[in-house]
């Protein structure tokens, strides 16, 4: 029996294995649904970005190029060659122009993806970009895009700068002193309500999310000072309040040091270079100087020419008139400064301080800044004048013989605002130093000044 079984059950191995060796053929057409055929957006790309950068661009919808637990939308086809156009000019070409050619080949992202909707997270918050092994920025959100909306475009490279700094400190790591500035006050929660801007701020931080990680703060910082300007920023720091303002300067000599340092490359030169673009490419209006003087970024302007600045540049003959009569001399006193303070974007406030070698006195005026429909201002002499000696010293006659022409000139007339014309390549230390009023009724008639930004 027990043979019968297993001879049996031998046989039927045996058929099986014949079975499972058998060939059978299949019937069946494998095919590549994938039609898509390289077009214009292909072809720009390749011209503009892949031949002369070795950059790759993946705008077709990859889910493995994003969070797979998340849906985001695919990069509409129409936002491609826009977003890549300002990646272009408002960050390639500005570091090629500071940094050099091989700064660019070495250490710029070799890929670029792109999303149409944005990246976001549980807790309410919505990544704008992210950078990836120290070779790819994820960009999201481009749908919403707008290449002629010069805020749109700052904000755009905005993200940019910040992902581009991540790659960066992957490569040369952040300096440890960096994260000492602020060490116990980094809140991984950063959404959470309690840290609000001014709670933030307060602490040194320039925004929220600085306060995520010593990464996120350093990348904060640099993009910042490129994007928003140096004038925004110090004038954040500023009002940050005076335990904070000195964190926010430590962090910016740490983030300049940083850039000589690694890459050779001089962030102010960054900055000229960036704002010369937004403004001819994108008539962006954010770093003008009538825009400086409507966010009362200004401090101070010295109107003493007879400073080492007043005597190397150019000063208009209205100016050198006007001024010269002043700065001789105060009744037989020796005038020994004169300044034009801002006390807000509507006030300022003439200080000019005479006297002799054991005495100082200063006379003061208070002058309205109203701003015109054409972006020029009016700047005439307060109706309701300050009270106290400075102001009654500004009443003497001697001093008003003197004073009394600057005044009706400045009240007669309106004034366009204009910075000192700065060339990288002539001279980049006058960036942000000299502020000028140009009479809108005589061309040839300016008031320069030599900026000084408040500080504590």
């Amino acid at each position: 029996m027990k043979t019968i079984i297993k001879a049996t059950l031998l046989a039927g191995l045996l058929v099986g294995i014949y079975s499972c060796t058998k060939e059978e053929k299949l019937n069946v057409k494998i095919e590549n649904y994938d039609t898509f055929v390289p077009g214009k957006i292909d072809e720009w790309i390749k011209t503009n970005l892949t031949d002369p950068y070795n950059i790759e661009v993946v705008y077709r919808y990859q889910r493995n190029m994003h969070d797979i637990n998340k849906n985001i939308a695919p990069a509409n086809e129409d936002k491609v060659i826009p977003q890549m156009d300002v990646v272009i000019k408002g960050f390639l070409d500005i570091y090629k122009k500071v940094g050099g050619v091989p700064f660019i080949k070495t250490y710029t992202p070799k890929q670029f993806a792109l999303f149409g909707s944005g990246d976001y997270d549980v807790d309410g918050s919505v990544k704008g970009g992210t950078a990836d092994g120290g070779r790819r920025i994820t960009l999201y959100g481009i749908n919403n895009f707008d290449e002629t909306n010069p805020n749109s475009v700052s904000g755009n490279l905005q993200v940019i700068h910040h992902e581009f700094t991540h790659i960066l400190n992957q490569m040369r790591f952040i300096p440890g002193e960096f994260g000492k500035v602020c060490a116990g006050d980094y809140y991984s929660n950063w959404t959470a309500q309690e840290n609000t801007q001014a709670k933030a701020r307060s602490l040194g931080f320039i925004t929220p999310y600085s306060r995520k990680a010593i990464g996120e703060d350093f990348a904060e910082v640099l993009s910042h000072l490129i994007v928003a300007g140096q004038l925004y920023y110090d004038d954040f720091a500023y009002d940050s309040g005076k335990d904070a303002y000195p964190k926010f300067k430590l962090k910016e000599s740490i983030v300049r040091d940083y850039m000589v340092q690694n890459f050779n490359i001089d962030v102010t030169q960054l900055q000229i270079e960036f704002q010369r673009i937004m403004a001819e490419k994108y008539h962006s209006t954010r770093y003008e100087a009538a825009t400086a003087l409507s966010n009362d970024y200004l401090g101070s302007l010295d109107w003493d020419i007879r400073s080492t600045w007043g005597l190397e540049n150019t000063l208009s003959n209205k100016q050198k008139n006007l001024f010269t009569a002043i700065l001789d001399e105060l009744g037989g006193w020796t005038t020994k400064t004169m300044a034009f303070k801002f006390v807000s974007a509507t006030k300022a406030t003439l200080n000019i301080t005479f006297g002799d070698k054991d005495n100082t006195w200063t006379a003061a005026y208070d002058f309205d800044i109203a701003k015109n429909a054409d972006n020029t201002f009016k700047i005439s002499k307060s109706a309701t004048q300050g009270t106290g000696a400075i102001y009654d010293n500004g009443n003497i006659s001697w001093i008003l013989k003197d004073t009394q022409p600057l005044i009706d000139y400045l009240g007669s007339t309106s004034f366009a605002a204009s910075w000192k014309k700065v060339d990288l390549a002539v001279n980049p230390s006058d960036y942000l130093q000299y502020f000028i009023l140009k009479d809108t009724k005589d061309p040839n008639a300016t008031l320069m000044g030599k900026v000084n930004l408040r500080k504590y």
